[in-house]
């Protein structure tokens, strides 16, 4: 906003004194300012929209006699509902262009250019771990995999007899016909004692093809935690854990364990100078951090040694 001076007299005439003369930049950012009051107005600035001139929100102003004309481009908070926070802004910009400039507001269009997507707009419920679905946990690779394997391969055996009957077919090649004497050999065939085993043959490998593949892979992690695990550990880990947990008690020279899918079993070497009830109560409390989120329903037993005393030569 600038003012220009008419004279260095003062007049009696006020249409005489001087000049108010409003920028379209002042008009401008008052309408930004008005429309970012409205916290589900974003803001885009810097980088490539400056360079574009793409920045959000931006208005373009038109300017008449006594009016101002405003085309408002905004983003949006999503999710938000569209058409009230358009009329708001609306309302907003329109109201603070008639307040600060006294001119007649002739149009205010809103649109809207872009959604955020706000993830802090909605409140997060508090986790309901009875309706929490626990992922799949970790499995081993299919049983059916290596025979997938053998059929890709014979099938590509296939796909290369095929191609050699053709180009036989076709002259571009010599050579006797597979198929064509396979086909014959087979029709020449009459039953013969043989045939029993090799059916009974075929049905135990048919059947094996099946098991393969409707067996359900076998678990390689336990989860750790609670009903629904986001954290998974193999039996190895898990071992180690409560090895590490059992050699940090007083009394304990060494320890091993061994994780199987329905127990825990700590062996420990304990120093001959510590009673066994102690060096037990103490293991079990050692391991009772671990075990809490990494039992999954196996049960505990520790088992005692007395470590052998180092003979130096």
């Amino acid at each position: 906003m600038t003012t220009q001076a008419a004279s260095d007299e003062v007049s009696d005439d006020p249409g005489s004194r001087g000049s108010v003369e409003i920028k379209d930049r002042a008009i401008s950012r008052t309408a930004i300012a008005a429309a970012l009051k409205d916290p589900r107005v974003t803001r885009t600035t810097g980088g490539l929209s400056r360079l574009t001139g793409r920045e959000l929100p931006r208005a373009d102003v038109t300017l008449g006699a006594d009016t101002v004309a405003v085309n408002l481009y905004i983003g949006v908070r999503w999710p938000s509902q569209i058409t009230e926070v358009t009329e708001a802004v609306h309302a907003a910009v329109e109201a603070a262009l008639a307040t600060m400039t006294g001119l007649h507001v002739h149009r205010v269009n809103v649109l809207v250019s872009d959604t955020i997507l706000d993830s802090g707009s909605a409140p997060v419920a508090k986790a309901d771990v009875s309706q929490t679905v626990s992922p799949r946990p970790p499995t081993a690779g299919p049983a059916a995999m290596p025979v997938a394997l053998l059929f890709g391969l014979l099938l590509l055996g296939v796909a290369f007899v095929a191609g050699r009957e053709f180009f036989i077919a076709n002259g571009s090649i010599g050579g006797s016909p597979w198929i064509a004497d396979g086909i014959g050999w087979v029709s020449r065939l009459h039953w013969q004692s043989w045939m029993i085993a090799a059916a009974i043959g075929a049905v135990v490998v048919g059947l094996s093809l099946v098991f393969a593949g409707v067996k359900p892979r076998t678990r390689t992690h336990s989860g750790l935690g609670g009903g629904a695990p986001t954290v998974w550990a193999t039996p190895t880990d898990i071992a180690r854990l409560c090895s590490a947990a059992a050699q940090s008690t007083r009394g304990v020279t060494d320890a091993h364990t061994v994780v199987t899918r329905k127990k825990i079993d700590v062996r420990v070497e304990r120093d001959p100078g510590f009673e066994v009830d102690s060096v037990d109560a103490a293991v079990r409390e050692a391991l009772a951090p671990v075990l809490s989120v990494a039992a999954a329903g196996r049960g505990l037993k520790v088992r005692h040694s007395v470590a052998q005393p180092t003979r130096v030569s």
